[in-house]
């Protein structure tokens, strides 16, 4: 039961944090349009680190199904 309650856990932190992700890139590109070019500039760089977050949360997503997927198979 440890091991389900664990990946329940990890599974709500994966979807709020893809939540909080698509909802600031979401923002930022609306922003986006408003703004000078160095203003524009420096929101895109937080739009690339949010896509590099992206890509953590892909691989820890990864990571969490190949350590319990024997667990999730029963």
């Amino acid at each position: 039961m440890d091991s389900i309650h664990s990946i329940q856990h990890l599974q709500l932190r994966l979807i709020e944090s893809a939540s909080v992700n698509e909802s600031c890139a979401t923002d930022l590109l609306l922003i986006l349009r408003k703004l000078t070019s160095a203003e524009a500039n420096s929101v895109i760089a937080i739009i690339m680190l949010l896509h590099s977050e992206a890509d953590a949360l892909r691989c820890l997503s990864r990571d969490i199904t190949q350590r319990y997927a024997s667990v999730l198979n029963c």
